[in-house]
């Protein structure tokens, strides 16, 4: 088991945001972790990444306990994009992505800048390379980072070659944010394709689709602990995101699709209206 996560709580000045959290998480696993705003997702998310250290319980990390492990050790096994990401200096594309490889050594190895080629352009920011970074518009930043922890991760300048089962997690807290359909598309491929090499990846989303599409496994959320985990087809049912996110959807089938289709009650005609349900109270 690549992540083992036991009976973790944590509080954050008097107020506590995670309570009892147990979670395991395999190689090879794309793990989508939802809730509603404050549910936690993000605070757990940090929890493993090492970021929040006075947690309560254990996190195991390829067999090591987080505690007990270096922070060097840490960040060549596990490789984070953080929900809000600030950098206001005037660095270009290519010296930010070079920052990934900075955990192994600050002098860039002919390795390390092949590496760095094969992010920027597997994330399609090769042709920004020059470009300053504060220059970016938002949905191009996240690709970016994007490929600065994709350099983090690889071994070679190339995803197929190498097998990254049991020694290299990614984790991703709303990587999308921004982007256009297509870079959203190629970022949660680019996971999947991550997945398939082995490498344990676990994502937090909030679009319900992107979620069924490519998650392997759900983890939700509500009011700082575990409401359920489990398969696609058995976390996002109605009632499960009635309790947790507070609204009435329906969940469909696509004959073209592998996965199932939310749909909130803003479709016309799937659900009765507020006057309806009166006069069926009446």
């Amino acid at each position: 088991m690549m992540l083992h996560v036991n009976d973790i709580s944590l509080s954050l000045g008097k107020a506590q945001i995670l309570r009892n959290i147990s979670m395991d998480a395999a190689a090879g696993e794309l793990c989508v972790i939802m809730g509603a705003n404050g549910a936690g997702k993000s605070t757990l998310l940090k929890v493993i990444a090492g970021e929040h250290m006075h947690y309560q319980g254990h996190v195991l990390l390829a067999g090591n306990e987080l505690k007990s492990m270096p922070v060097a050790a840490q960040a060549s096994t596990r490789a984070v994009l953080s929900q809000q990401l600030t950098l206001n200096q005037a660095f270009t594309v290519a010296e930010v992505a070079n920052m990934g490889r900075f955990v192994y050594s600050t002098h860039l190895s002919s390795l390390d800048k092949e590496i760095v080629t094969y992010a920027l352009k597997t994330m399609q920011v090769w042709n920004l390379r020059d470009r300053t970074y504060p220059t970016l518009s938002g949905g191009q930043k996240q690709r970016v980072q994007m490929a600065r922890v994709l350099a983090q991760l690889l071994e070679a300048p190339d995803l197929h070659t190498t097998d990254y089962a049991g020694k290299k997690m990614l984790l991703l807290d709303e990587p999308v944010t921004g982007m256009d359909i297509l870079h959203q598309q190629l970022s949660l491929q680019l996971a999947t394709t991550l997945a398939a090499s082995g490498v344990l990846v676990v994502a937090v989303l909030h679009d319900f689709q992107l979620a069924a599409a490519f998650a392997s496994r759900l983890l939700l959320l509500k009011d700082g602990t575990i409401y359920a985990q489990g398969s696609v087809e058995e976390i996002l049912t109605p009632a499960h995101i009635k309790n947790c996110f507070g609204v009435d959807v329906a969940v469909l089938e696509h004959p073209h699709c592998h996965y199932p289709l939310v749909v909130t009650a803003a479709a016309d005609g799937l659900f009765k209206s507020p006057a309806e349900e009166a006069i069926n109270v009446l």
